[in-house]
């Protein structure tokens, strides 16, 4: 169907890991491989082909971006942009087009998309344009951070001691690094689990597992033995200390 996927290496200027991402896309030879090999990637992906349901997931899910086909059934995507924006959702919009639809382009922008993509298209350029469309909306642009001892790379999904006597490196999992990301972050408040799931795992999870409190577990086991720096607070979820 003209997605060409290839090994893709973040770009160097700028990472947010912490990605979940919204594919409405009524062509599925495009949208499977597309949500898979950001899957791959370590995105979290929702996808549909309806435009109805997508506009559903849009407005009852937080995204950091969605990917929306023009051309949906029901309700098409250039409808569901110019809604969402009325409704003051900011959520990054990447409009995906076919070649004889440039003279959509501008009608898109028109109706609130940040950006567009011209199928067929290579997972590079679509990466690419997500990181893209996400920094130009991010409030906080951090790419490192110092948490108690020590300093974290999300893009690596390392932390590495800053003792003086210690350069101890520790790999943590995509899950454990997008967690942690996400409890500095916001680290103002707390973050209860609900939101943890809302914004690391896709819709598919059980919002009833307990898998956020396996992976703050294993979080703490290698960083925070003792409790200081990721505090439980019963009945509320998590917050960090910086």
């Amino acid at each position: 169907m003209g997605l060409y996927c290839f090994t893709f290496t973040s770009p160097s200027l700028w990472y947010y890991t912490i990605m979940k991402i919204l594919i409405i896309e009524d062509e599925l030879g495009i949208g499977m491989p597309l949500k898979k090999s950001l899957q791959h990637h370590g995105f979290a992906v929702d996808f549909t082909q309806s435009g109805n349901e997508g506009f559903s997931f849009a407005r009852m899910y937080q995204y950091d971006c969605i990917l929306l086909d023009i051309n949906l059934p029901e309700i098409n995507g250039l409808t569901i942009a110019e809604k969402l924006r009325t409704e003051k959702n900011t959520t990054p919009i990447i409009m995906l087009t076919a070649r004889t639809q440039l003279y959509n382009t501008l009608e898109g922008f028109g109706a609130g998309a940040d950006d567009y993509i011209t199928k067929p298209f290579h997972l590079e350029e679509a990466i690419a344009r997500i990181y893209a469309v996400i920094k130009r909306s991010a409030a906080n642009k951090d790419t490192t951070f110092h948490v108690g001892e020590w300093e974290f790379f999300p893009e690596k999904n390392r932390v590495i001691s800053t003792r003086d006597t210690e350069k101890k490196e520790i790999v943590l999992t995509s899950k454990e690094t997008a967690i942690l990301e996400y409890l500095l972050r916001h680290n103002d408040r707390i973050v209860s689990t609900e939101e943890l799931i809302e914004h690391v795992w896709d819709r598919e999870v059980n919002s009833f597992t307990d898998s956020v409190k396996t992976h703050i577990k294993t979080l703490r086991h290698k960083i925070d033995p003792q409790k200081i720096l990721i505090s439980t607070i019963r009945g509320k979820g998590y917050q960090i200390h910086v």
